[in-house]
């Protein structure tokens, strides 16, 4: 059993091709408004869809948090497909995801730079030149038992960190950080694609630093952390 988390903000346009590309899963869906001006509550409401809006007075960036609040509207034995409000599925089929072996499969956008990332090893690498952690929360299918896991280990108990997203904006790598620190198996999904594309880079290395200090707290061994010397 799967459900879906969908979030947005002011993503109306993009509600109607991504039904469309859901409409043969039997899967619960909930959509996630983060502080919406658009038209999409009105869009859900006419399509009947399952929907809740985040606090209105929110600031900044709030992807972890509409990530969980939607979590807490799946129900408590399912699985979990994240995706963001324009990413729909361009190609390929969601259904293989039922059979998994693996306690995360990462989904491939359009024009993703992690094609050529065994990242089932690694997610971790100096790629040419640049390093990358290659966890990406836009499209991510986790295990029940890997949410239960993640949920426990953090403080406070949650999915995603909405502490780290506040303080360093690098939520989705830490997420991945933690999953490595677990022992949770993850994998890139090759079964489909979705709508976009996936070329985030550190620019910021002293943001960069403050991340791999906290990667160091969870005693994370990748490859040698050369930005700490």
């Amino acid at each position: 059993m799967i459900d879906i988390v969908i979030i947005g903000q002011n993503e109306g346009a993009s509600i109607e091709k991504m039904l469309a590309t859901l409409s043969s899963y039997p899967w619960q869906r909930t959509w996630v408004l983060d502080r919406c001006t658009d038209n999409s509550e009105e869009i859900l409401v006419s399509l009947g869809e399952q929907y809740v809006k985040t606090c209105d007075t929110l600031k900044g960036r709030q992807t972890s948090r509409a990530r969980n609040t939607g979590l807490s509207f799946t129900n408590s034995l399912s699985d979990v497909l994240f995706l963001d409000g324009d990413r729909y599925v361009s190609s390929g089929s969601l259904a293989g995801l039922e059979t998994s072996g693996n306690d995360i499969e990462l989904l491939l956008l359009e024009e993703d730079s992690r094609n050529e990332i065994l990242s089932r090893y690694n997610y971790a690498e100096d790629f040419y030149g640049q390093v990358h952690n290659y966890f990406f929360s836009c499209g991510i299918f986790l295990k029940r038992a890997a949410i239960d896991r993640i949920s426990d280990f953090q403080q406070p108990a949650e999915l995603f960190s909405v502490a780290m997203q506040k303080a360093h904006g690098s939520e989705d790598c830490y997420l991945g950080d933690v999953c490595y620190h677990l022992g949770l198996t993850a994998d890139l999904y090759n079964g489909c694609r979705l709508h976009g594309r996936f070329d985030t880079l550190y620019a910021d290395f002293e943001q960069f630093k403050i991340r791999l200090r906290e990667r160091e707290k969870l005693n994370v061994r990748w490859k040698p952390n050369i930005f700490l010397n």
